[in-house]
């Protein structure tokens, strides 16, 4: 992979993180047009990049459930959310062919559109996230788990149960944000601790480079993406991904 590929899906990767559109979709969909070779490896570390840009951009929310874990409930919910979340990507992971997993990825965008559109038309915000029991979380934990279908956003799909349950749209995107902390961290350190076990090829160059292209594209996306929760509708981010469902389509 050159310098000039690991950069392009990096910023792919960064500016569709946190967007409802699926960056796992995104990428694999960037293999296949542009010939680019898959490592999931790399993927990974993208999506450390954008870990980091999350921890940064809400660092003030962490910092408070950290401070506070009895009165922010944050921290409660996000260790409620995270146990179907690591259930089912162990799941995915043993009894789950990646290969198989790619050939969904249209059913994957035409979910994430459907989310997407129902969520607009059936929103009515009447609740606060610290006012939520603990259905939501683990509700919202298993969903993201099951976002581990290519094409299904993970973002697009943990905001949509949340906004379902009648939870501010504010809210629901600060907390799909923080629940990506937890499950990119461990998917990240297994697959560094793979390369490592196995001693495989890696060009940490391209890798390098390409996490921080991540980074520093996540930081902007998490920002605009918190900043157009709050008042726009979200439809046409539903309008877009009939692109991707389309390519994908043609180039099962």
């Amino acid at each position: 992979m050159t310098v000039l590929q690991s950069i392009f899906l990096g910023l792919l990767q960064g500016f569709t993180e946190f967007l409802p559109v699926s960056s796992s979709g995104h990428l694999i969909l960037a293999e296949r047009l542009f010939d680019l070779p898959a490592n999931l490896f790399f993927d990974v570390m993208l999506h450390l990049g954008t870990l980091a840009a999350a921890v940064i951009a809400l660092r003030k929310s962490l910092w408070s459930a950290l401070r506070h874990p009895v009165k922010d409930k944050k921290l409660l919910y996000l260790l409620l959310a995270s146990l179907p979340t690591f259930a089912i990507a162990l799941a995915v992971k043993l009894f789950v062919p990646e290969k198989l997993l790619k050939s969904l990825l249209p059913v994957g965008f035409a979910l994430t559109i459907a989310l997407i559109v129902l969520s607009e038309k059936l929103y009515a915000p009447r609740l606060r996230l610290q006012r939520c029991g603990v259905a939501l979380p683990l509700v919202t934990g298993a969903v993201q788990g099951l976002a581990l279908l290519p094409g299904l956003s993970r973002s697009g799909s943990t905001i949509a149960v949340m906004k379902f349950f009648g939870v501010t749209a504010e809210d629901s995107a600060e907390f799909s944000f923080l629940l990506s902390v937890p499950i990119i961290a461990a998917g990240g350190a297994a697959e560094l601790w793979e390369a490592l076990k196995t001693h495989a090829s890696v060009q940490w160059s391209a890798v390098a480079v390409g996490t921080t292209a991540a980074f520093l594209s996540g930081l902007v996306a998490v920002n605009a993406c918190l900043r157009i929760v709050k008042g726009k509708s979200w439809v046409g981010f539903a309008v877009y991904l009939a692109l991707p469902l389309l390519l994908s389509l043609i180039t099962m």
